[in-house]
């Protein structure tokens, strides 16, 4: 590179940084993303301050007296573990455990909601135990582990109470650990089986990321594409012959079936790859070749889920996406506009994956039903959960109404920002476009 076009790249790249550093949608992007960053960080310490006030409550089966003794005991001195540096006179135990005189009552009271969890033992014919933890965690949640480690504790601990007086000690015979989750999804009435659960684990986390990413590119197009027509001038002859409603429901419609026919003519290809990979595997590896049956969870049902979510779930962001596309004038404040939409789909992600392992939950259950999160967590609660039919209709519902809501809000910002050229776009602008009369 010569000297002169050296200096003139420099030159410009200077004056475009400066230009981007004083411009104050530059200043509040940078202000909103480092308040952003300061309340992730908190947000491990806001979730332990939430869950040191929560009490875990269990109760155990046992066959006998001495062996309900030493349950209580084990389990309340493994889980019930003060933190380094705490004062056990001030600390309050997070899980509460109790006797049940029998796994009926037990179950029943699980059920209800009454307990959290009911941990049943039985001595099997050679001597070991036998536990089954009914819940309404799934097998892999952290609290299921812990009680688990817990029954092995006590599973020692019996086994230790068989020592003779004399030399010689009987085998140790591990314990089993079965767990059965209540609030797991459900075939003809009857909770599915550990593997068909993983399955939906993981078919519920493809198809949370599958969301998530269309919901961000066509998002963008929608905005981009609008901000494309008022900077080309193309938006004032629009403006004349639609109305701003008929001209943002006809963008959003377009590009997203324009997304949505993308979408298929990728999506259908690796689905039928995936259904017949194991006769591809025979014929390429051999017949001794094995593999596994990642669509054995997928129904008809889950799938005419995720299409309603998807699809509702994009009509609702696109319309915020059209609004903001209409208050800029250049493409480059696309993405620092829309960026708080952006937010807010990448926090219903995140609630949806770590939703996945407690479905059930208080917190999960209540996302499920705001707007713009439920296209994620109540997906994720209907593919791995027992979601009742006037649960899903009542945030089926709540979505669309937020939808037109959205539309009627957008309309106003639409109408007003297609025609606003050479002002800076924030938050006084939207404002001021929602409230101009009509």
């Amino acid at each position: 590179m010569s000297e002169p076009l050296a200096r003139n790249a420099a030159l410009v790249a200077r004056r475009e940084f400066v230009e981007r550093v004083r411009s104050r949608a530059y200043v509040a992007s940078t202000a909103f993303l480092v308040l952003v960053a300061v309340l992730l960080a908190l947000v491990p310490i806001g979730l332990r301050a939430l869950d040191r006030g929560t009490v875990t409550r269990i109760a155990v089966v046992a066959p006998d007296d001495d062996l309900a003794g030493r349950m209580l005991a084990v389990l309340d001195s493994t889980l019930n573990l003060p933190p380094e540096g705490q004062d056990p006179a001030k600390w309050e135990k997070p899980f509460r455990i109790g006797r049940s005189p029998d796994d009926a009552t037990a179950l029943a009271e699980v059920q209800a909601g009454r307990l959290e969890g009911a941990l049943v033992a039985s001595r099997r014919d050679d001597g070991g135990l036998a536990f089954v933890y009914h819940s309404r965690d799934l097998a892999s949640s952290v609290r299921t582990q812990l009680v688990g480690f817990g029954a092995l504790s006590v599973a020692i601990l019996d086994w230790s109470q068989t020592f003779p007086d004399a030399a010689g000690v009987s085998a140790f015979h591990p314990p089993t650990y079965d767990t059965v989750s209540e609030s797991s999804a459900t075939e003809a009435g009857r909770p599915i089986d550990e593997q068909l659960q993983a399955s939906r684990v993981l078919l519920a986390t493809l198809f949370i990321v599958l969301i998530f990413i269309t919901m961000i590119i066509y998002g963008m197009w929608v905005a981009s594409s609008v901000a494309a027509e008022k900077g080309s001038r193309v938006m004032e002859l629009l403006v004349s012959a639609a109305t701003p409603s008929q001209l943002l429901l006809g963008k959003v419609v377009g590009v997203g079936a324009a997304g949505l026919l993308q979408y298929v003519a990728i999506l259908v290809p690796a689905v039928a790859v995936t259904a017949v990979q194991g006769r591809i595997a025979g014929f390429v590896l051999g017949a001794d070749a094995t593999s596994g049956a990642p669509l054995a969870g997928l129904t008809l049902p889950l799938l005419l889920a995720y299409g309603m979510f998807f699809v509702l779930g994009f009509l609702l962001y696109a319309f915020l996406y059209a609004a903001a596309g209409s208050l800029v004038s250049r493409l480059e404040d696309v993405q620092q506009l829309a960026m708080p939409m952006s937010f807010l789909s990448i926090a219903g992600y995140l609630a949806a994956i770590l939703g996945l392992s407690s479905v059930d939950s208080p917190v999960v259950v209540t996302l499920s039903y705001i707007p713009f999160f439920s296209p994620f967590v109540m997906l994720g609660r209907v593919m791995v959960g027992r979601v009742e039919p006037w649960e899903l209709g009542l945030s089926v519902a709540l979505l669309v109404l937020s939808i037109a809501l959205a539309l009627w809000v957008a309309a106003r910002v639409y109408a007003a920002g297609v025609l606003m050229y050479g002002q800076r776009p924030g938050v006084r602008s939207f404002l001021r476009a929602v409230r101009a009369p009509r």
